[in-house]
């Protein structure tokens, strides 16, 4: 596709009292807060030469949000998002950007799902088997993710913050059988 010819113009800034901020990390390190700068501006995008009679030509939305300051340990922060939804204000460019940010959390439900419950493994055969198998995997993928995450928020909470008694007993008698010498977790850190 080719944009169509224009001189070019800055993308719009966004100016408001408080800029946004998404929640930021470098692998295992401390998480901080980016604070970001946001633009927007509406392209149009035509079709390829050629093409021009089958395809219409696309109003899309650029939105490039640049993190402000240099962090210190992990890369600057700056997103170029191309949609075609609605961006008719500052407001629905950094709604834009939060629903980017929460990519990440996808990507990771889905690796668990993926490589912790090992759903491609699956030698089921039907698809009413398949779906069925699927939505225990979903919860299960979830509650994980679920835990990760309130790990991650809160290391020292209690695991009765995310766990039955009869799951924590169940866990801890799963893990004397394997040959582990577990006592009742004192924090959720140390059952993830």
């Amino acid at each position: 596709m080719w944009m169509q010819s224009r001189p070019p113009r800055p993308l719009a800034p966004c100016e408001a009292p408080r800029d946004p901020s998404v929640h930021a990390q470098a692998g295992k390190g401390d998480p901080d807060d980016a604070v970001l700068e946001i633009r927007y501006r509406k392209i149009r995008v035509l079709p390829p030469i050629g093409k021009q009679t089958k395809y219409p030509a696309l109003t899309l939305t650029v939105i490039h949000a640049q993190e402000r300051g240099r962090p210190k340990r992990r890369k600057k922060i700056e997103w170029k998002l191309l949609t075609d939804l609605p961006v008719q204000s500052r407001k629905d460019a950094i709604n834009k950007i939060e629903w980017y940010a929460l990519r990440w959390k996808i990507e990771v439900f889905h690796k668990i799902l993926k490589s912790g419950c090992k759903a491609e493994d699956s030698k089921l055969r039907t698809a009413e088997r398949l779906v069925n198998l699927i939505a225990v995997f979903c919860i299960v993928s979830w509650r994980v993710f679920w835990m990760t995450m309130l790990n991650r928020s809160s290391p020292n909470a209690v695991p009765q913050m995310a766990l039955t008694d009869p799951e924590i007993r169940l866990l801890d008698h799963l893990v004397k059988h394997r040959g582990g010498d577990c006592e009742l977790w004192l924090i959720l850190g140390d059952a993830a």
